[in-house]
């Protein structure tokens, strides 16, 4: 029977019946999407009859219409129950129609096009635009036909088009104008009218442009200073009231943000700046948890820093130091004792300053145990008893709590610095240039003191960076601001590797008040050709300062020349993300648990590429308006975002692209994978600003994946790792370094596919590895300090069988495999600590 999807006809459908939203879905890691839910359905046509019926399309999308948006999300990941208090939904809001009434003509939208002439709306919201399309030119007339706090449609009486925006992408002044000249707000006689001021304030207020609202009703008190009518000032007065309560809750939000983000200068002046008296009890609620948490970190870090400094003055003389440059970014003193302090004592109180100098409120809880032992030492010194601790135990506290963590300190002199040593050694062996010199760090350290494998992997986590960026003398060039370019941002190269002598040229913005001494999460911005990659750091950095990220742009266009604009689907170019990742970690304190790739158009294309062949390196990946290679690639690796969360913005008339999307879309959500889709309607390629908001509200829920095992799925399926290029061979805790030619992409013919390689591992009961590999010469296995039971043997099996030439035996712990990994990767987080390797006959 002939069938045509319903989908895509819906979103016209929908953009008619106006902004309503009936339905919230919260998915599993809390991201609130809401709207009117509905499942793809097609209609089917009987020959026989000719009758046509609707029935749920077999391979049919979950989706919610949110007026503006489609969103395409898996049921699998969707949260059961009912929805929290907390979570904030969108009211039902005021809303101006405006349609228009028998249609002129019924032209399909252009196939392809650029604007070429866009005139303002007039009084009745109607304009004729000229759009440039090939060969020619196109007139459309356009009429806005719907407007509400959070959704636009333009419809048009020519064209079968409705284009669908999100009011806040939309210039406040073109919103006031066309607020200002609809039936129900206009002012006929140029008179300020309370009632309808009031409803266009209130409107500012609901798209979140508060100071907007305000000035509204300033305006108006300007213009017709009252008194008003009852219903008129009763009416003022409550909109007043509401834009007390937004402003409240913004504040209390933004403090959040700030705490959350490690901003404590920012926080403190939200803090101040909070309108106690006209807040809604709620947010008054939220700030005062936001300012105990605040409060708390400060105090911790205040009273540490104090206590550090007295008590390595007490030791070393006040001003018997040298300088230099900490991971803190500025520069610290490194004591130098007078003879009369053992050498032991004096080691721990140069490391102590540098404790200092990393120390930040975020991370002051590692030196919890110091300050309550010191703080006590310094009262029984006040009340002229003998403190019970001595000085080199509370350094020795400071030092091991530091390094491991608050549940490593120990006042235990030879142990802290037996810790200390590690991760010193850890640090040399960073920034070891050759392999030789990261073995005669490694010699160095194992001949001194080593610590067991555990501790040193407890050490390496919480590591700053190996070459930490001085923040008061910059490398690099500074970027001039203006324009789309935002302050704050420096262009650099990653070292020279591989076939790049000269690195890869990238820009870096870091957050406001960063500080080495904690950890940001990063966004790797990926530009497309015609968009310098600091102006494409434009488009995020207010919301990358809101939630503390640091945002890197790898200049790919500049390292590819003029003569290529397209992203060529090739592994060996995947290095222009890793290297420049690499780089940011060796000079910037990463959290590379909350690493995300953000990519529009061909930058979007690499996005995707990259995150499905390196899917153990990112948190998730946002991509924009891309179009995806199925033939050739994304028919094997759609399989590799099984941990990989992907948001994916497009538009409805993006042509190929969509299709290719769907390829990939039916497969994500039909297995569960953690993937959502956007696709914002009558639009077409093109970046959407409001949904960068959205993009970090995303991200601040995601996590990169560290499970052991490949996703077991409900129905019982089970995807092993594809990879058809050589250069994507390491997926989490397994790796293929070796693959057969009859299972790689023939560089002469990219787009044909071929059965990709493969690979499969699961860690069961009692240490045993069942792994399978289908065209992989060499498996190799990474085994973590929690995978396995170390003191127990290791069995392995290998397609089946007890893997050639293996008996079980227990695992010896590989410091060499732990360093050199950490050294490759640069990953703090995913550490491993032996490295087993198997022969396959494919």
């Amino acid at each position: 029977m002939p069938r045509r999807s319903l989908l895509a006809a819906g979103l016209v459908l929908a953009a008619l019946a106006g902004g309503a939203v009936a339905d919230v879905v919260i998915l599993k890691d809390g991201f609130v999407i809401q709207g009117n839910v509905s499942k793809e359905k097609e209609l089917i046509r009987d020959p026989a009859t000719g009758q046509s019926f609707v029935v749920p399309k077999g391979n049919g999308f979950d989706f919610l219409d949110d007026g503006a948006r489609l969103v395409i999300f898996s049921s699998h990941h969707k949260q059961l129950g009912e929805i929290g208090k907390d979570v904030k939904i969108r009211p039902d809001y005021k809303g101006y129609k405006n349609t228009f009434g028998a249609r002129k003509k019924n032209y399909p939208p252009p196939a392809a096009w650029a604007p070429k002439k866009t005139p303002d709306f007039d009084d009745k919201w109607r304009r004729t635009i000229e759009l440039t399309i090939p060969g020619s030119f196109e007139r459309v007339e356009q009429q806005v036909t719907y407007l509400d706090p959070y959704c636009c449609f333009v419809s048009s009486p020519t064209h079968l088009w409705t284009i669908t925006y999100r009011t806040s992408e939309m210039e406040p002044a073109l919103v006031r104008k066309l607020l200002s000249t609809h039936p129900d707000l206009v002012e006929p006689d140029k008179k300020a009218d309370p009632l309808k001021r009031a409803a266009i304030a209130r409107f500012m207020k609901d798209v979140g442009w508060l100071k907007l609202a305000r000035d509204e009703l300033d305006a108006l008190a300007k213009a017709a200073p009252g008194p008003y009518a009852k219903e008129a000032q009763e009416e003022v007065d409550r909109c007043k009231k509401e834009i007390d309560a937004a402003e409240g809750e913004f504040v209390a939000v933004e403090a959040e943000f700030a705490v959350a983000a490690g901003r404590y200068e920012r926080a403190d002046l939200l803090f101040r700046a909070f309108p106690e008296k006209t807040a809604d009890p709620k947010d008054l609620d939220r700030l005062t948890k936001a300012k105990a948490k605040w409060e708390t970190a400060r105090d911790q870090y205040t009273l540490g820093k104090r206590l550090l400094a007295a008590l390595t003055d007490e030791l070393t003389g006040s001003g018997k130091a040298a300088p230099f440059v900490a991971a803190g970014g500025g520069l610290v003193r490194f004591a130098l004792p007078p003879p009369k302090i053992d050498p032991k004592t004096a080691a721990l109180a140069a490391a102590a300053e540098t404790v200092a100098a990393e120390l930040h409120p975020d991370s002051a809880a590692r030196v919890e145990f110091f300050v309550a032992l010191a703080a006590q030492a310094e009262k029984e010194r006040r009340d002229g008893k003998q403190p019970t601790r001595t000085p080199t135990e509370l350094l020795a506290t400071a030092v091991s709590g530091w390094a491991k963590g608050k549940t490593g300190a120990s006042p235990d002199a030879d142990r802290a610095l037996k810790v200390w040593n590690a991760r010193e050694a850890a640090l040399a062996y960073q920034r070891g240039a050759t392999k030789l010199d990261r073995n005669a760090a490694l010699a160095k350290y194992q001949s001194t003191s080593a610590v067991g494998l555990d501790e040193l992997a407890q050490v390496i986590s919480l590591l700053p960076p190996a070459e930490p960026e001085n923040l008061a003398a910059r490398t690099g060039e500074a970027v001039k601001a203006g324009g789309n370019v935002p302050d704050g941002v420096y262009r650099r190269s990653s070292a020279s590797h591989g076939n790049r002598p000269l690195g890869v040229p990238y820009c870096v913005r870091l957050p406001a008040e960063y500080h080495h001494g904690r950890a940001y999460p990063v966004v790797v911005m990926l530009t497309y050709p015609g968009v310098k990659p600091e102006e494409f750091l434009g488009a995020a950095s207010g919301d990358a300062d809101r939630h503390g990220y640091i945002l890197v742009a790898p200049d790919w266009p500049e390292v590819f020349g003029p003569g290529r604009t397209q992203w060529e689907w090739k592994g060996e170019d995947h290095d222009i993300v890793t290297e420049v990742l690499r780089d940011t970690v060796r000079h910037f304190t990463v959290d590379t648990d909350r690493v995300f790739l953000l990519g529009a158009g061909e930058g979007a294309d690499m996005a995707m590429d990259v995150g499905a062949s390196h899917p153990d390196l990112f948190a998730g990946v946002v991509a924009v308006c891309p179009n995806p290679k199925w033939q050739g690639l994304f028919i094997n690796y759609w399989k590799n975002a099984q941990k990989l969360p992907f948001y994916v913005v497009s538009g409805q008339l993006s042509g190929d692209a969509n299709q290719n999307l769907r390829f990939i879309y039916e497969r994500w959500m039909a297995n569960g994978f953690p993937g959502v889709q956007v696709v914002y309607k009558g639009r077409g390629i093109e970046w959407y600003p409001a949904e960068v908001p959205v993009f970090f509200d995303w991200m601040a829920r995601k996590r990169r994946a560290n499970g052991t095992a490949t996703l077991q799925l409900g129905t019982g399926a089970r995807y092993g790792w594809q990879t058809n290029r050589e250069t994507d061979n390491r997926f989490y805790w397994l790796g293929a370094d070796r693959i057969a030619t009859a299972n790689l992409t023939n560089p002469m013919a990219p787009n044909r596919n071929v059965t990709p390689a493969e690979l499969q591992g699961d860690i069961r009961g009692n240490n045993l590895l069942e792994l399978r590999g289908r065209g992989v010469r060499t498996i190799s296995v990474w085994l973590g300090r929690d995978m396995i039971d170390w003191s127990k043997p290791v069995r392995v099996n290998l397609n089946g069988a007890t893997a050639p030439g293996w008996r079980p035996q227990v695992i010896p712990q590989d410091v060499s495999v732990l360093l050199e990994d950490y050294y490759q990767r640069g990953d703090r987080r995913m550490l491993y600590l032996a490295r087993l390797e198997f022969q396959s006959p494919y």
